[in-house]
């Protein structure tokens, strides 16, 4: 079988199945492009089709929200497949447009998990285990899903109890990722100064669900599996000049655009560099004020530079002051002072550190790349801004990129990837050990 070319679209199948599974339409003949969406801030994945047809679909199928789809396309960089537990569901139908010769409209998918996240809630009291131990008990008794891999669920450093309180099942799992602390991080404090990092982020990806700390996403080496072993990261690079039918094309930079490189007057008023959190502990009655700079306790970071370069004038002082009431006793049966095990820092570090994520904003598109996926990281080089040495990589705006999310573009002569990427520091590919 021949390989496709980086502008064939070739559907494998493409079909909708009525709600009690009477009846099926191929869609494949009928889809003019198609979207599909992963983003590490998105519990879920999503994806659009616009639809034309030369029969009404709606009413004869007919679709009414629920109805399952499956989706296979032959691409340049491998077959890109949504079956089975994977398929996706109707949530909505937008911009019908119909008339005597066709039918166009929009088909809007989430993955089944989206859809049942509405219809159930999150009961009973969690008793102290590592917070990954609840996220895939959530996952897998709420949430009834088989969509993960233990890998991509990462181990917390530190055990915590709550209770669930009728939640929602997405709305918990994302609220327990500031609570969680990396294995490869410390916690707690040294005297009135707070120690280590926290923050998980929970998202679907074409893998399946992710719990996954921020430490470990920017890392280029395998923290979840205590390896040394780099994962094996694309470069892309950005040409003024393509060569017509290059193998090369296929990892070159058609676009780009940086949407934010620094922001001073926002990280200061989200305490990104320095914050005070003043803890009251209701059981001793005692208000103690703890200080936290993430520039002496961040390790891993995207970029090569060693520290933090920051505005030392500014950034050292505090610039927000945080509070919390202590929670010891809230869990305990009889009302014992029995803590939940969270840090009592665990907000004004997580703030930090998910500020700290997004200092720098990216946007790039590239040819079609369905091997990509949020949460993984990139490569990126760009040429230097210097007339007397053209071709020049810069080593401060290239580097190593976090996927923060993505578009896969289906359409025939525009198989197109677009990406928003971050980063946390810069210069090239990682930080020196």
């Amino acid at each position: 079988m021949s390989t496709p070319s980086l502008t064939t679209l070739t559907y494998k199948f493409v079909e909708i199945q009525s709600i009690d599974g009477s009846k099926k339409i191929d869609l494949s003949n009928k889809i003019l492009f198609s979207d599909y969406f992963e983003d590490i801030l998105s519990p879920c994945i999503t994806m659009t089709m616009q639809i034309q047809s030369e029969y009404s679909i709606l009413h004869q199928l007919p679709i009414r929200g629920g109805e399952p789809v499956v989706f296979s396309v032959e691409t340049y960089s491998g077959e890109f497949v949504l079956e089975k537990e994977f398929a996706l569901y109707v949530y909505k139908v937008s911009g019908i447009v119909a008339d005597s010769s066709r039918e166009m409209f929009t088909l809007h998918l989430t993955s089944r998990e989206g859809l049942t996240n509405e219809t159930v809630r999150v009961q009973k009291k969690y008793t102290p285990k590592p917070i990954n131990d609840h996220v895939t008990s959530i996952l897998k008794d709420v949430l009834l899903t088989k969509k993960y891999k233990s890998e991509n669920i990462e181990r917390t450093s530190n055990s915590f109890s709550f209770i669930g309180t009728l939640k929602k099942p997405f709305t918990v799992l994302t609220w327990l990722g500031p609570k969680g602390v990396p294995i490869t991080s410390s916690s707690g404090k040294k005297g009135t100064t707070a120690k280590g990092v926290t923050g998980f982020l929970f998202y679907e990806n074409k893998d399946g669900f992710n719990f996954r700390s921020i430490d470990s996403l920017v890392s280029s080496t395998k923290n979840q599996l205590s390896s040394t072993e780099s994962e094996n990261i694309p470069t892309y690079t950005y040409s003024q000049a393509i060569e017509t039918n290059s193998p090369s094309n296929n990892f070159s930079v058609l676009n780009y655009n940086f949407e934010k490189n620094i922001d001073l007057m926002k990280a200061l008023r989200v305490g990104m560099y320095a914050n005070v959190t003043y803890f009251y502990d209701i059981y001793q009655n005692k208000l103690e004020g703890i200080t936290y700079k993430i520039a002496d306790e961040i390790k891993s970071k995207l970029g090569s530079e060693g520290k933090l370069n920051y505005p030392k004038e500014f950034a050292n002082r505090p610039s927000r002051i945080l509070f919390r009431t202590s929670d010891i006793g809230v869990n305990d049966e009889v009302g014992n002072p029995v803590e939940s095990g969270r840090d009592n820092t665990d907000m004004a570090k997580s703030f930090s550190r998910y500020n700290l994520l997004f200092t720098q904003s990216l946007n790039m598109i590239v040819p079609l790349n369905v091997n990509l996926r949020a949460g993984g990281l990139i490569n990126a080089q760009f040429q230097k801004v210097d007339a007397s040495k053209p071709g020049e990589v810069d080593e401060e705006q290239s580097g190593r990129y976090l996927i923060k999310e993505l578009r896969h573009h289906f359409e025939s002569g525009q198989m197109v990837t677009s990406l928003k990427l971050v980063r946390d520091s810069y210069g090239l590919y990682g930080a020196k050990q």
